[in-house]
């Protein structure tokens, strides 16, 4: 999960500062993706270009979400705000605008949209974390939910993108254990809650310990009742504890619109959401 460059200089003091400030970021991330849904109309992907347009409409919709929300709380239109009071370090095109768009490809710019959503995720818990007050903690802990849920429908998009640009090859089915692989995240989550019993960084150990218990939860629960389904497989699964935790966060998402049944499917989306934010949490903790 992509983490922000530098953590905001200073915690947002007011819901007026906050609606302020989530106003300007989603029409700036709708703006964006607009931006996009054209260089994919330019290299014609129609269905790239669907994905961004609904994403600009969602985003959108959360700028009159916002606008609605600040009418409700203080009776007039958010704050606008100058580009350069925004967070710093939250979108990055990364020069795709000095690139030809016939050379941008679907799976480059979804990546790209799906760093920009993380890292929106990433400002939002950190405002959370550092709220003022109750109301400015449930705020920004609601746009972060908004983002997180963004970052879960690119990443979808982005491996469809990354399957259909290559060759296909023949399809043997065959289950993962996906028990196993729950318990060598809690395994390897509790290791490195033991490397931080003698740093500087014992404030991480905690977390560590809350995110291994969940996968060693997830881990029995998979036992004691496999989600049954089954992809084409290809490489392993990676070894790497983040590599592992993206790995599983794109299965489930996978699973979630392949399973047969919605009880199932509904199971494996919870499990994505799941997943999404511990990668959100372990490559933050990784890169400290």
């Amino acid at each position: 999960m992509s983490r922000l460059i530098s953590e905001p200089k200073e915690s947002i003091r007011s819901m007026g500062e906050l609606l302020a400030v989530a106003r300007a970021m989603e029409k700036e991330s709708a703006d964006r993706y607009a931006d996009l849904a054209g260089r994919m109309r330019a290299v014609d992907r129609p269905e790239l270009a669907e994905v961004f347009d609904r994403l600009v409409d969602e985003e959108l919709g959360h700028v009159d979400m916002v606008t609605s929300w600040s009418l409700q709380i203080h009776h007039r239109m958010p704050e606008a705000l100058p580009a350069d009071a925004l967070p710093q370090d939250v979108f990055d095109e990364e020069s795709i605008g000095f690139v030809s768009p016939e050379l941008v490809d679907a799976y480059r710019s979804l990546a790209i949209a799906v760093r920009n959503e993380e890292r929106a995720f990433a400002f939002w818990s950190y405002v959370a974390a550092h709220g003022v007050s109750p109301e400015i903690r449930e705020a920004a802990e609601r746009m972060a939910r908004e983002e997180l849920e963004h970052a879960k429908t690119l990443r979808r998009e982005r491996r469809k993108a990354f399957f259909k640009d290559r060759h296909p090859q023949p399809a043997i089915q065959e289950p993962y254990d996906l028990s196993r692989m729950e318990m060598e995240v809690c395994t390897r989550l509790e290791e490195y809650a033991d490397m931080k019993e003698n740093t500087e960084m014992k404030g991480n150990k905690n977390t560590y310990r809350d995110l291994a218990l969940e996968a060693r939860k997830l881990s029995l629960d998979l036992a004691s009742d496999p989600l049954r389904t089954s992809v084409p497989v290809g490489s392993p699964p990676p070894r790497s504890l983040d590599a592992l935790c993206e790995w599983l966060a794109d299965y489930y998402i996978d699973a979630g619109e392949r399973l047969l049944s919605q009880a199932a499917r509904d199971r494996a989306q919870a499990l994505a959401t799941i997943a999404v934010k511990r990668l959100a949490i372990v490559r933050d903790l990784l890169t400290r």
